[in-house]
């Protein structure tokens, strides 16, 4: 349930195939609305805080950028902590024990969600390993998502306005097909995966470097997620596939709910993977689960 939310809400604008886009690989500051070379962001991390990457979970180019990134900040010696949403808080003592083994560590030595595709995240975790002086498991453990969705998150929301557009997210991230009683259990959980998140990197040791958190767009921005709970400084950046019917950096800026805080700092440019119908995929596997008597 975890994994299919995040990867929805995720792909919640359809993409295309993209080639030589006018803004492929470009960083634009978002209040000062001009693109920025990343070494200008890198100068601007907060010691002892956190750079939050918004990643869209299955698009590859992320995943790659996130490791240049990661090797950069290393070797400018600005490497904090690196935090996972896809690795939780009970894997914590496997990431410790992996630390600076990252070219021979396997998914089973991690005992890594199989919701999250190892092909995709090996090479990131690995470097992480090894680059970095502690890779932190951030998210709720599947028991801890179950007591949220029954008993509410623990420090509950933030207001109507936020929760209301959350629940409108959720129904249309999962196609309209989630049943609205079970929306506020989902909510819940949001939040309370958020909270702990935030809870996690606030808990890191970064002395006067600047952490990388890896995680959903969702999670990440500030109007929505783990920013909203963090106390630590943060730089947030949601990773943006391009399309080919948008070509200014304003048509990518996030909708969001009536006086919301700007949704991030900078967008950063990648390119996109084939479109897919999520929603007709999810369709299909109902009609087939119907159709087996299920």
């Amino acid at each position: 349930m975890r994994h299919t939310l995040t990867l929805l809400l995720a792909m919640a604008i359809p993409l295309t195939v993209q080639a030589e886009h006018p803004l492929s690989g470009k960083l634009w500051h978002i209040s000062e609305q001009r693109f920025v070379p990343e070494a200008e962001l890198f100068n601007q991390l907060p010691a002892g805080g956190w750079l939050l990457l918004g990643e869209q979970h299955d698009n590859p180019h992320h995943h790659r950028l996130q490791q240049r990134w990661i090797e950069s900040l290393a070797d400018r010696g600005q490497l904090g902590a690196v935090a996972l949403e896809m690795a939780t808080t009970a894997q914590q003592p496997l990431l410790n024990q992996a630390l600076g083994q990252g070219s021979t560590v396997t998914a089973e030595l991690l005992n890594w969600n199989a919701g999250w595709n190892w092909t995709l995240y090996a090479d990131v975790v690995r470097l992480s390993l090894d680059r970095a002086p502690a890779v932190i498991g951030t998210d709720l453990t599947r028991e801890q998502q179950r007591s949220a969705y029954s008993e509410g998150a623990p420090a509950g929301d933030t207001g109507e306005l936020h929760a209301n557009y959350m629940r409108r997210l959720l129904f249309e991230s999962h196609c309209g097909q989630l049943p609205k009683d079970s929306l506020e259990g989902m909510l819940q959980v949001q939040l309370a995966r958020d909270q702990q998140m935030a809870e996690r990197l606030d808990q890191a040791q970064l002395e006067a470097l600047s952490g990388v958190m890896l995680t959903g767009t969702i999670h990440a921005r500030d109007d929505l997620g783990i920013p909203l709970w963090l106390e630590k400084p943060a730089v947030t950046v949601l990773l943006t596939s391009v399309r080919d019917d948008r070509h200014q950096p304003y048509d990518y800026l996030p909708e969001s709910y009536p006086d919301a805080p700007a949704a991030a700092d900078y967008l950063m440019f990648t390119d996109a993977i084939a479109e897919r119908d999520y929603c007709a995929e999810l369709q299909s596997s109902h009609r087939k689960t119907e159709s087996s008597g299920s």
